[in-house]
């Protein structure tokens, strides 16, 4: 008698992840939360040798939804946006430089631990709880943001940060219900602060 086992790759193990999918989705959009939040703190601009760099806290709170898809198994990719920005008379503010920060943050079950990987340097770290990682996420220190001499004299200029869930990065068939829903954003102004040239 022939056995037969399911696969990655065969039509049942392909049903049932995207059934799992699917269920997870629908827990995840019906279930009574609210927005994650983001608060940006002690703010700071320095220059050193001829390049301003920027540092800050960033206070992050995953709410309930966050948390259950982290735990069961969904990646989320944090963004930090940072833009200089000079102001114009009688026109819109023009943006003059922007820096975009992603961390990927996941939760290792067989461990208990979460994984940080920085995006842009390939760098991973472990902690042992969410808050850890959090805090690691949030602390922007020393990062270069603009070269001093694309700076005007004179001229009044503008930094701000904000902190975000990267929608574009989790799984199709939760990306849907995360466009529909405010449950799966963080909750964070454009907070900002003068650069002086």
């Amino acid at each position: 008698m022939e056995r037969t086992t399911a696969t990655a790759n065969s039509l049942p193990a392909r049903r049932h992840w995207g059934l799992s999918l699917w269920l997870l989705s629908c827990c995840l959009l019906f279930s009574p939360s609210y927005a994650g939040d983001a608060q940006i703190h002690d703010t700071r601009t320095l220059l050193v040798d001829g390049v301003y760099r920027v540092g800050a806290r960033v206070d992050l709170a995953l709410n309930d939804t966050l948390q259950e898809a982290l735990h069961n198994g969904v990646p989320l990719v944090l963004k930090l946006s940072i833009e200089v920005i000079r102001e114009r008379e009688w026109l819109f503010p023009e943006r003059v430089a922007e820096l975009e920060q992603k961390f990927e943050l996941e939760y290792h079950a067989l461990t208990e631990s979460y994984l940080v990987r920085v995006l842009s340097t390939g760098a991973q770290h472990s902690f042992r709880t969410l808050g850890h990682a959090l805090a690691f996420i949030g602390n922007v220190y020393d990062l270069p943001l603009i070269d001093e001499n694309l700076l005007r004299a004179g001229r009044k200029y503008w930094v701000r940060m904000r902190a975000d869930l990267d929608v574009e990065a989790l799984p199709t068939p939760i990306r849907v219900w995360a466009y529909l829903g405010s449950e799966w954003s963080l909750q964070g102004d454009w907070h900002r602060w003068p650069l002086l040239p």
